[in-house]
């Protein structure tokens, strides 16, 4: 048997979870009928509570540290029936306050480099903020709840500090997860780590999901309470939740897939073979054998530049969300699926022909700028990409100076670009001035640099891909 352990106190971490708002109660009155104590530890048992036991508690005011315990300890035997594996070490459940999980933020300001010129070259995060706190103000308010090193934070909602049956749930599962499989992410770079958490947190939104159908088909006793607020505030950046939001959001979907082919022992193996790519999560029929491409970024920079850094993994779903931010995605299409397990979608032909791709930083005495080099699975796929990419610009009030360069004058992406399409690669590089261009990456042959640019503009104006007699290999 495992204790449940209820605490109220300050901690913080940084993590999103589901947010219905629910609480996993019974009747008030316990019945005669709740079978005995087994013997020994079993699946569907913890802490003195079977999973079908009736417990008595009171929803409407809140729940106290017992309640909150009981509630814990027929959640986890509910979940070991669902998953099919049993706790083993004790789960402490705290409950914060939103202002006391707000005031663990970080101290750092400023993310690396490398991260600061990911969320420009994505136009999400510019030169007039910093990425930490961005991050700091999206996770301050649109956290839930999360668990580490054997612990669960739940934010509460309230006088009452209210809580989320949903997120609780979600909690316990990761504790389940650390306890029998692993927590652990292989990802070296955004796009992998996002992809390895693509199984964590699908597996727990998964659980959460098949949970809330049990209450709402009468299996589980549950009893419904007002939802307890929280969420993403009105000033959140959205590019930011976007990217962030889907190891959630197609994460449910991708373990969906999974079970459906080989059942939990298949969705259990994921946690050793994670994704390798967002690609993989948005795509389950991808998993596992559609690797991303090994795609290198060779440094022709000027002695004047240099590169700083890890070399980053922009990925499918962050590309996505940078289309979707500046509205070259129509705002309506993140949230029209309709798969129950999750309304929102991160499949779109602009982005769905993803390769692979690999982001440098460059820097230049506290000045910056980067080389972008994406691969697609079809030359049309890295059209569509480019030519999005333009529009994109055009919504910054880009000037077009000729060979495929553009200047942002005003604003906080302010800056240089080069945009070449060679085939099924697109290659973008970024400096603040034109002149400084060919200092961050120089063309390897600047005769051809411009081919498909006035390739792609000639090919939307006449709606033909004929007018040249294949690929050209530009010098990107």
């Amino acid at each position: 048997m495992r204790r449940v352990l209820v605490a109220v106190a300050l901690v913080t971490v940084l993590a999103l979870t589901g947010c219905s708002a629910f609480l996993d109660v019974g009747g008030i009155d316990e019945p005669e009928s709740n079978r005995p104590d087994p013997s020994e530890d079993v699946l569907g048992w913890e802490d003195g509570y079977w999973w079908n036991d009736s417990v008595a508690v009171t929803a409407s005011d809140g729940l106290s540290k017992a309640e909150l315990e009981v509630v814990s300890a027929r959640m986890m035997a509910r979940i070991e029936r669902i998953r099919g594996h049993e706790f083993t070490e004790d789960v402490e459940v705290r409950v914060l306050s939103r202002e006391e999980y707000r005031s663990g933020g970080s101290d750092d300001p400023e993310g690396s480099p490398t991260e600061e010129q990911l969320w420009e070259a994505t136009f999400v995060v510019g030169e007039d903020a910093g990425v930490a706190a961005a991050f700091d103000e999206l996770y301050g308010s649109a956290v839930q709840g999360y668990y580490t090193n054997g612990r669960i934070v739940v934010i509460g909602s309230g006088a009452d500090l209210g809580i989320s049956r949903a997120t609780l749930v979600h909690e316990l599962e990761h504790a389940l997860q650390d306890q029998q499989l692993t927590l652990r992410v292989d990802g070296r770079t955004r796009d992998a780590t996002l992809a390895g958490r693509g199984i964590v947190e699908g597996d727990a939104n998964y659980v959460e999901y098949l949970y809330e159908q049990r209450c709402a088909n009468g299996t589980y006793d549950c009893v419904d309470v007002p939802e307890s607020g929280g969420g993403a505030p009105a000033e959140y950046n959205r590019g930011l939740f976007a990217s962030t939001f889907v190891p959630y959001a197609e994460g449910s979907t991708f373990v969906a897939a999974i079970h459906e082919r080989g059942g939990w022992d298949a969705v259990d193996a994921v946690f050793e073979a994670q994704p390798e790519s967002t690609e993989q999560v948005i795509h389950p029929e991808a998993y596992p054998d559609e690797r991303p491409d090994e795609v290198d970024v060779e440094d022709r920079s000027n002695a004047d530049w240099n590169p700083v850094g890890s070399p980053q993994v922009v990925g499918e779903a962050t590309a996505y969300a940078m289309f979707w931010y500046n509205g070259q995605i129509p705002n309506d299409h993140y949230a029209s699926n309709d798969d129950p397990l999750s309304r929102f979608t991160y499949d779109h032909p602009v982005t769905a022909g993803w390769g692979g791709d690999q982001l440098v930083a460059y820097e230049n005495d506290g000045a910056y700028g980067y080389v972008w080099r994406t691969t697609w699975d079809s030359d049309a796929d890295a059209r569509e990409f480019a030519d999005a990419y333009r529009d994109l610009l055009a919504s910054k009030d880009a000037t077009a100076r000729g060979d495929g360069v553009f200047v942002v004058r005003e604003g906080a992406f302010a800056d240089a670009f080069r945009v070449v399409r060679t085939g099924d690669t697109v290659l973008v590089v970024n400096a603040p001035t034109v002149d400084a261009l060919d200092g961050v990456h120089e063309p390897r042959n600047r005769a051809l640099d411009g081919v498909h640019e006035r390739r792609d503009r000639a090919v939307a104006r006449a709606g033909t891909d004929s007018l040249f007699g294949g690929p050209l290999e530009a010098g990107v």
